[in-house]
C-alpha cells in the first residue's frame, strides 16, 4: 500500500483535521513554523503528534529560494535560518522518518555541500534527503544518486530534455529512491519510479477556492470558477461517499479539506492498482506563499519507445480477430470492370455491435444495477442502426426528448433545494436549444445558386461581366430611360389612324 504525506501540518488547524481525519502520514515545513512559532521553548515533534503517525520534516527552502533578488533575506539571514534548522532536526530527529536539506541557492552549491559534510551526512542512514536542482548539471545528479540513499528531484524534464530515461536509470544502476518534488500528477508519478513524491496540492482548496474530487476513475480539479457547477454535478456522488454536500456548496472549509483528503487517497489507491507506485509525500503548503511549486512544472510525456522492455523478445504469431465491439455487413455490388465488362464487387460495412463487453464487478455502476451478477458480463445491449433519413430524424427526436427530461428533472431538483439558480440546469438548457436548432435546421429544405466569375480585361478594358452584361453593367441597372421628343410619341400613338377628308358641317336653317 502507497503512503501518501499530507503537508500542512505546521499549521495546528490542519494538524488536527489530519489526526482526526486518521491520516497516518502527515509532513511539515521548518519555514512555514517560523512564521507561526517564536521556539521560545523547544517545539517537540512528540509534544505534537500522535505516537502512531510518521512524520516528514521539510526544510522550506522552497520559500527563500523564491527571493531570487535578495530582497526579502539576506546571506546573513539564510546563514542564520540554517543553523537553526540543523537546530530543530537535532531536536526532533528520533521522531522523523525523512528529513531534507536546507538547499538556499543564494548560499550556493559549496556552501550546501559543506553542510552535507559537516552536518547532514551524520544524520542517521537513510534519513537525510539532499536535493538536486537542474542547475548543477546532470553529473551532480549522478553524483547524489551513487553517494546517498535518497535524492531529492525538482523537476523531470532539463532545457527541453526528458530526464526520465535518465531517473529510471539512476534508480536502476544505484538502487536510489528517487524523491519527486511537486510531482503528484498522475502521469508523473506512474512514469518514474519514484521512492516518494511530494505535493502541497491537497490544501488549495482552503487557499485558492477551487475543488478536489475524486470521481471514481480520475482526480479532477476545479478551479474557483467552477466550484459551484461542480459540486451540483457531483452532489449525488458525494453524498453516497458519506459527505456533507450542503456544507461543500456553503464553502465549510473543513468539509471541503476533507473531500480532498479523501480524493487525494483514492488517486492513491487508483496508481496501486495499476502500477508500482512508491511511497509517495505531499509537503506542506504555506498559506503566504503566491503559488505552488507544482504549478509549474513541465508535463514529460514518456514516448512508447521508452515504455518498452530493452531486451529483445520473441513474437508469438496468432490468428487475428475482429474486435469484439465491430460487427461487419457484406454487401454486393455491381461495377464495371477493367475490361469492361459488368462485374460483381464484395465490400465490408462497419456496424457498432449492441452487445456489451462491460463485466458487471469492474462497471461503475456496479452497487447499483438490478441486473448485477458476479463474474458475469453486462446484460443489456443498445441496438443502434442509424442508416436512412427516418432513423436519423427518430434518433433526434430520441435524444431530444432525452435531454428535455434531464432538464425537466433538474428544474424540480432546483425547487426542491430551495430554488437557488443551479448553473448546471442553466447549460443542460442551453444544450436543448442547440439540439433543437440542429434539428430544425436539418429539417428545412432550401435551395442557394452561388455563381463565381473571374477574368482578366481585354485590350479595350472590358473583363468578363463586361462580357456578359455589357459596360458597367451596374450603373446600366440604376440609370433612367433615354429622353424622348414629344413628336415621336404623338406619332407612334396616332399611326393607326386614317387621312380624313373635312365636310363642312350642314346647317340646320
Amino acid at each position: 500500500m502507497t503512503a501518501l504525506y499530507f503537508g500542512g501540518a505546521e499549521v495546528s488547524s490542519w494538524r488536527k483535521m489530519l489526526s482526526e481525519s486518521d491520516v497516518s502520514h502527515v509532513a511539515l515545513s521548518y519555514m512555514g513554523l517560523r512564521r507561526k512559532v517564536k521556539f521560545a521553548r523547544p517545539w517537540l515533534l512528540d509534544d505534537k503528534f500522535p505516537a502512531e503517525q510518521k512524520i516528514f520534516l521539510d526544510s522550506g527552502a522552497f520559500t527563500v529560494n523564491q527571493d531570487t533578488a535578495g530582497e526579502k533575506y539576506s546571506q546573513r539571514d539564510l546563514k542564520e535560518i540554517g543553523e537553526a534548522y540543523m537546530g530543530f532536526v537535532l531536536q526532533n530527529i528520533d521522531r522523523v522518518e525523512m528529513v531534507s536539506e536546507f538547499d538556499s541557492l543564494a548560499l550556493g552549491l559549496s556552501w550546501i555541500r559543506d553542510q552535507r559534510e559537516d552536518f547532514y551526512d551524520s544524520l542517521p542512514e537513510g534519513k537525510f534527503l539532499p536535493v538536486w536542482h537542474a542547475d548543477w548539471g546532470l553529473s551532480e545528479l549522478e553524483s547524489l544518486a551513487e553517494r546517498y540513499k535518497r535524492v531529492g528531484i525538482m523537476q523531470t524534464a532539463m532545457d527541453g530534455r526528458n530526464l526520465v530515461p535518465t531517473l529510471n536509470g539512476l534508480v536502476r544502476k544505484y538502487g536510489t529512491h528517487l524523491h519527486g518534488v511537486a510531482m503528484t500528477r498522475p502521469e508523473l508519478m506512474s512514469e518514474v519510479q519514484w521512492g516518494s513524491v511530494a505535493s502541497t496540492s491537497w490544501i488549495s482548496p482552503a487557499q485558492y477556492g477551487d475543488t478536489i474530487i475524486w470521481t471514481g476513475r480520475e482526480l479532477k480539479r476545479y478551479p474557483k470558477k467552477m466550484k459551484d457547477q461542480a459540486r451540483m454535478r457531483h452532489r449525488t456522488y458525494l453524498r453516497d461517499h458519506g459527505f456533507d454536500t450542503e456544507k461543500i456548496e456553503g464553502d465549510d472549509t473543513n468539509e471541503v479539506l476533507r473531500l480532498s483528503l479523501w480524493s487525494w487517497q483514492r488517486l492513491v489507491e487508483s496508481v496501486d492498482q495499476t502500477t508500482a507506485a512508491p511511497e509517495v509525500v505531499a509537503t506542506s503548503a504555506e498559506p503566504s506563499d503566491s503559488g505552488f511549486a507544482e504549478t509549474e512544472d513541465p508535463l514529460v510525456v514518456t514516448s512508447p519507445s521508452e515504455m518498452r522492455k530493452s531486451v529483445a523478445t520473441t513474437r508469438k504469431v496468432r490468428q487475428t480477430t475482429l474486435l469484439p465491439i465491430m460487427g461487419v455487413n457484406v454487401t454486393t455490388e455491381k461495377v464495371l470492370g477493367d475490361d469492361g465488362q459488368p462485374a460483381e464487387v464484395t465490400r465490408n460495412l462497419l456496424t457498432v455491435r449492441s452487445q456489451s463487453q462491460r463485466l458487471c464487478a469492474s462497471c461503475f455502476l456496479a452497487d447499483k444495477c438490478p441486473m448485477f451478477e458476479d463474474g458475469a458480463n453486462c446484460a443489456y445491449e443498445i441496438p443502434v442502426e442509424v442508416k436512412t433519413k427516418d432513423q436519423m430524424q427518430s434518433l433526434q427526436n430520441g435524444l431530444i426528448e432525452m435531454q428535455t427530461q434531464r432538464v425537466l428533472f433538474a428544474r424540480m431538483s432546483e425547487e426542491i433545494t430551495g430554488g437557488y439558480p443551479d448553473p448546471n440546469l442553466s447549460s443542460e438548457m442551453d444544450r436543448l436549444q442547440k439540439m433543437i436548432k440542429t434539428k430544425t435546421e436539418l429539417e428545412q429544405d432550401g435551395f442557394t445558386f452561388k455563381m463565381e466569375a473571374k477574368g482578366r480585361g481585354g485590350s479595350d478594358g472590358g473583363g468578363i461581366l463586361q462580357r456578359m452584361f455589357g459596360a458597367q453593367p451596374e450603373q446600366t441597372a440604376r440609370a433612367l430611360p433615354a429622353p424622348v421628343k414629344a413628336d415621336a410619341i404623338a406619332a407612334s400613338q396616332f399611326s393607326d389612324i386614317i387621312d380624313v377628308e373635312v365636310i363642312e358641317a350642314r346647317s340646320n336653317s
